[in-house]
């Protein structure tokens, strides 16, 4: 779909700010796995995490998909960075639909602003992405609740001065929390070292007799999946954008490579057709997965409900950015393996959400229930009649 004024304008703008600003810090991050201040402070500046809310949250009042395309343009400069936005909107997100608005004023307006992380604190060591089998448990204490348990692979756990913790209540309903991480309780553990994207500090996360008020219980008893719902379909989107963002990177990397590299005078891309027939799948693949990520954007600012088409999504994207990634490594040769181009970290980056942030399998399977619960006795018949 062609962009309409404000999100080609914004994506111009973000493109060059984040090459300029942000890719110095790529390979480094990558090399560390540290959360880099710097980097954050850069999104900040850019307004990258006041972009998808409204004026009077303090935001830019942009589209999700003016949101989405900044991030695609942030990836291709430094897919970690496309990340650090991520858990802090999508928390702000799910404060402003669930909250009240004592606990709406008191987080929304610093995490539109980026002035503080926020932490998204679903995923178990046991359960993955099953909410079923979550352990962490809250109780009723007074007129509040009492949180423990375990997280794992928790983004800005260390950095976070909110989180959002799921957990299980009574007569297991799946429950909300907004939780304060400075209370005595809330500790972390070290940083799990990881293929790629280790500077988001991924880590456990030990609650202790965490407290949190009832007003911090969002969504209600039971409301938890909903809140989860909503905001990992953002999330889907965001990691979509990513995977193009590294798509396109390595599309481009590969093309200077093969008019830069040559056998007997004679650029590689113009002499051999084997390097052009890998040329053109990378750009159909990107444009396939360009074009649905933009659709499925803007259907969601249309309110329409992306949860099974967000799934889909992550199916064509996840495999499309492996697929090019691996293929630039194809056409860079030796060279590609190395850390002198940047390809073989973008191939780590593109495979690392093919597992990560839910399965590709496990999206599979919300994209079948969905197509078998969609398909009604006369759901053919309509279709060929164009109804």
């Amino acid at each position: 779909m062609i962009l309409d004024e404000e999100c080609a304008a914004i994506a111009g703008t973000v493109r060059a700010r984040a090459w300029e600003r942000l890719e110095p810090h790529a390979a480094e991050i990558d090399r560390t796995q540290a959360f880099s201040k710097p980097v954050w402070e850069e999104l900040r500046s850019m307004g990258i995490f006041g972009l998808p809310f409204a004026p009077e949250a303090g935001g830019a009042g942009a589209s999700t998909l003016a949101y989405i395309v900044a991030l695609e343009q942030v990836a291709y400069s430094c897919a970690v960075a496309a990340l650090y936005p991520g858990t802090t909107v999508q928390a702000a997100q799910a404060l402003l639909v669930h909250a009240p608005e004592p606990v709406v004023a008191r987080w929304v307006p610093r995490l539109v602003a980026g002035e503080v992380p926020a932490a998204w604190a679903f995923t178990e060591p046991q359960t993955g992405s099953d909410p079923r089998q979550l352990t962490t448990r809250a109780r009723r204490d007074g007129d509040g609740w009492v949180l423990d348990g375990q997280k794992m692979f928790i983004s800005y756990a260390a950095e976070a001065a909110v989180a959002l913790v799921f957990a299980v209540a009574e007569e297991k309903r799946v429950c909300a929390f907004v939780v304060d991480t400075a209370q005595p309780g809330w500790t972390v553990g070290p940083a799990a070292e990881v293929m790629a994207f280790g500077g988001t500090g991924a880590r456990p996360v030990y609650l202790e007799s965490v407290r949190a008020g009832a007003e911090d219980l969002i969504g209600g008893v039971g409301g938890g999946f909903d809140v989860m719902l909503a905001g990992e379909a953002v999330g889907k989107l965001r990691v979509s954008a990513i995977n193009v963002g590294v798509a396109q990177r390595a599309l481009h990397e590969a093309t200077a490579y093969a008019l830069q590299r040559t056998h007997r005078g004679t650029a590689i891309g113009a002499k051999f057709a084997g390097i052009q027939s890998l040329l053109a799948d990378m750009r159909a693949a990107v444009l396939a997965a360009r074009a649905l990520l933009y659709e499925t954007a803007r259907l969601h600012d249309d309110g329409a409900d992306i949860s099974a088409r967000a799934a889909a999504l992550r199916l064509v994207t996840g495999p499309a950015a492996r697929k090019v990634t691996s293929d630039a490594m194809q056409v860079c040769g030796a060279y590609g393996m190395t850390r002198d181009l940047p390809v073989e970290r973008l191939y780590r980056e593109a495979k690392f959400y093919e597992v990560a942030q839910g399965s590709l399998e496990l999206q599979r399977v919300i994209v079948a229930k969905d197509v078998l619960r969609s398909y009604l006795p006369d759901t053919h018949s309509r279709w060929r009649l164009g109804e």
